[in-house]
């Protein structure tokens, strides 16, 4: 699907590249109240022996205050430059350990389905991605949101 200037697809920069060593990093939560679908791309630049849990949060008020983790479905992609994608694999609510021996200058994407999060309550319509560093070794990474909006165009409604 081509992205076609953003009208079916709303592209949202949900965390700048940021370096972290020893706390984590949350992106900014999207809200699904108008969202078929939501995709997380994770960019990483990690430093020998680093190991970094991937997990997703789901959120009444759009922020880790109230989160509750959640499953999700991913793929890890090949580094930089070598065009590859791993199977399609399931994320539990502990999250996923991403290792630097396999994921350094390489892209984890996770999918959410907003039908599942609304399992949890009509209101957790928020959900974002939470970056836990295992190690103090220095990990950069950015995050960026996908969403498939309900109703596309030019200027996609937004509910928040």
């Amino acid at each position: 699907m081509p992205i076609k200037f953003g009208e079916d697809i709303q592209v949202i920069p949900a965390l700048a590249p940021v370096a972290f060593t020893n706390s984590c990093a949350c992106s900014q939560f999207v809200d699904l109240n108008m969202a078929n679908w939501v995709s997380f791309i994770v960019d990483f630049g990690l430093t020998s022996a680093t190991q970094v849990t991937v997990s997703v949060e789901a959120s009444s008020i759009g922020s880790s205050a109230s989160a509750t983790k959640i499953g999700f479905d991913y793929r890890l992609s090949s580094a930089v430059s070598t065009q590859g994608w791993g199977a399609i694999t399931d994320g539990t609510t502990a999250g996923v350990a991403i290792l630097s021996a396999n994921a350094n200058n390489a892209s984890v994407l996770i999918d959410v389905d907003p039908a599942e999060v609304q399992l949890l309550g009509e209101q957790h319509r928020w959900v974002g991605v939470r970056l836990t560093p295992t190690s103090s070794r220095l990990v950069t990474a950015g995050v960026t949101a996908f969403i498939q909006p309900r109703y596309p165009g030019n200027s996609i409604p937004s509910s928040s």
